[in-house]
């Protein structure tokens, strides 16, 4: 993994930088590893500037970045000339063209040599690409700069807006801090490219518009094949998904359905691509950490979910048992919560002197006394959060059902003045995400995926994806409620289809911040053209005719994961409820703010103490 960023400009303006140095440093703090930068010079009038950071986590030793390489059709290069090639990867190809990678090859290199060879047909080369990635390629014998997301955009990548005071066009992971209007995302409907020749030597490069920029879209692989073969496109690598509904007479699924066992399997070889062969010069060393102080490799988002937890029950049986396994799992202090729970809690007791009834039982979401209870301790504070008092119980049961694994549950307590304090760092790393929920949610991962220690793990798993996969939202069951089974597929085929739009870039630009990475099992490309080709019944639990077993009490979302995990011996994990993590974190609505409720959907309030 890495950070990008590139700048075009006129060679004559090359003493005033397009970017500023802030933003280099924001791109050096997501590749530790290595930072560099290459320039090359385009007919004596364009500038192109590639710099880029490397996080190595692939491969038997660190392969800086860009990568760069004269044209590979000469032989009379000298060793000062420009390189005509220049690639700057942020990504992981779990697979080309079919074929894992060796574990002792760099997958940067492979598709660097790919590219050089393509005869211009980059789309050809990462169309055959399994895996997230955000890249930039100059091709320089057809002068074009090529950028561009994977099909669901899993890695982030902005493109700066033009404006009157640009000096030129820049490319990056990440938006600079006090520059953050001008950067838009760029789409991950297709691949970009900025053909240099159409720039004429006296254009201003300040006048380059989206008109400049040429795309090679993702089509569905049904528009495919109705489409001239000559036109640039590429086809998606999923089918469309699956519209069949199920009929009246629909049997309950079973721990022993065939699509929970798939599922295991999917999960299985999803997760070996993920966990294994993590290099040993990726891993932090530190003195006198070994045996059973050894680094952990692997570190699990942990909210107790079923998601989560799932990944981290079959990754235990990919990985060695020596090996440890982290779980980060964090909980905030909210002012809003706490001040809420404490006026409450006075007013009840007022009540109950002027009242000999029994009081009522409390909501489960309220718990104003416990709450109010819980702010005279700061441990109690971070205790009373619904995905501390979950991750706890989901972690107990791992050690239950596998005991000779090393859990590692890493309590990540956030005191509301680190908020305050990172508000802003935060905010500038969204965008352009820019709403309340963005916020919420942004505040979460970030904290989470900051490192505790210096032998923290750098590759981490995120459950995201199960949820829009087999149907784990509340919304689900309200559209198969109001229209039966079409309205619930018409809901999952909309939550596939925005999912890289909402949520990946962003969480990207979160979790690289550290120096980490994120990776998304539920999204592997195999394991997505499986699920998507399955009919609904094989995932949800809607409508279906019980058979009064033990596993029916299980709630219809996700009851396939639900029903896996029953299976595998976990039976508490499998009946928790979804929670959105800026509820269980308690990251959502950190201060009540004036004129009433706060919505997700609405803009941050950047003058807001929070």
């Amino acid at each position: 993994m890495c950070g990008i960023l590139f700048e075009l400009s006129h060679a004559a303006d090359s003493s005033s930088p397009s970017v500023s140095g802030a933003l280099v440093d924001n791109v050096g703090r997501r590749g530790p590893d290595s930072l560099r930068t290459v320039e090359v010079t385009v007919s004596s009038s364009l500038r192109l500037k590639f710099t880029a950071s490397v996080l190595s986590l692939r491969g038997t030793a660190v392969v800086p970045q860009p990568l760069s390489a004269p044209s590979s059709n000469r032989d009379d290069v000298t060793q000062h000339e420009a390189p005509e090639y220049v690639l700057c990867w942020n990504g992981e190809a779990w697979r080309f063209d079919g074929q894992e990678f060796p574990a002792d090859e760099n997958d940067t290199q492979l598709i660097f040599q790919k590219l050089s060879s393509c005869d211009g047909r980059v789309q050809d080369v990462l169309q055959l690409v399994e895996g997230p990635f955000a890249f930039v390629f100059y091709d320089g014998p057809r002068k074009r700069i090529w950028f561009g997301r994977d099909w669901l955009g899993r890695r982030s990548l902005l493109f700066k807006k033009l404006t009157a005071a640009s000096s030129g066009i820049a490319i990056c992971s990440i938006s600079g801090t006090e520059e953050t209007s001008q950067w838009d995302e760029v789409e991950a409907d297709g691949f970009y490219f900025i053909d240099l020749e159409e720039i004429e030597t006296d254009r201003s490069v300040d006048e380059l518009q989206n008109h400049t920029l040429h795309k090679v879209a993702f089509v569905t692989q049904i528009e495919y094949k109705s489409m001239d073969c000559k036109s640039p496109c590429m086809k998606l690598p999923i089918p469309q998904l699956c519209k069949m509904v199920p009929s009246s007479e629909l049997s309950s699924l079973t721990p022993d359905s065939p699509s929970v066992t798939r599922l295991y399997d999917l999960l299985h070889d999803s997760l070996r691509l993920r966990v294994q062969n993590i290099p040993l010069h990726s891993v932090p060393s530190v003195p006198g950490h070994t045996g059973s102080s050894r680094p952990s490799k692997v570190g699990v988002l942990f909210s107790g979910g079923v998601d989560c937890t799932m990944l981290a029950r079959i990754a235990h049986d990919i990985l060695p048992i020596d090996e440890p396994i982290e779980l980060l799992n964090v909980a905030f202090e909210n002012k809003r919560v706490i001040d809420a729970a404490i006026a409450e809690a006075k007013k009840s007791k007022k009540l109950k002197k002027a009242k000999s009834t029994e009081e009522a039982e409390p909501r489960p979401e309220d718990r104003s006394e416990d709450v109010a209870s819980a702010s005279k301790s700061d441990h109690n504070i971070y205790d009373i959060c619904p995905d501390r008092q979950t991750g706890r119980k989901s972690w107990r049961e791992l050690q239950r059902v596998c005991p000779n694994r090393d859990w590692r549950f890493q309590e990540i307590n956030v005191p509301y003045e680190q908020v305050l304090k990172h508000k802003q760092t935060v905010i500038a790393l969204l965008h352009p995400h820019d709403t309340e929920m963005d916020l919420s949610i942004g505040l979460a991962f970030y904290f989470a995926s900051r490192p505790l220690e210096a032998d923290s793990p750098r590759t981490l798993l995120s459950g995201l994806g199960a949820d829009e996969l087999f149907g784990g939202y509340a919304r689900h069951g309200t559209a198969f409620n109001r229209a039966g089974y079409p309205s619930l597929i018409d809901e999952l085929e909309l939550d596939i289809t925005r999912l890289g739009k909402r949520n990946l870039g962003r969480d990207d630009r979160i979790i690289a911040n550290w120096g980490r990475e994120a990776r998304f099992p539920f999204l592997d490309e195999r394991l997505l053209r499986e699920v998507i080709s399955w009919p609904v019944s094989d995932k949800c639990g809607f409508g279906a005719v019980g058979t009064d077993q033990d596993w029916d009490i299980l709630d219809n979302e996700k009851k396939v994961l639900r029903l896996l995990a029953w299976k595998l011996g976990m039976k508490d994990v499998a009946g928790e409820k979804k929670r959105a993590i800026q509820f269980g974190a308690r990251t959502a609505k950190m201060e009540a703010t004036k004129g009433g409720k706060v919505k997700g959907t609405q803009k941050i309030s950047l003058n807001a103490s929070y």
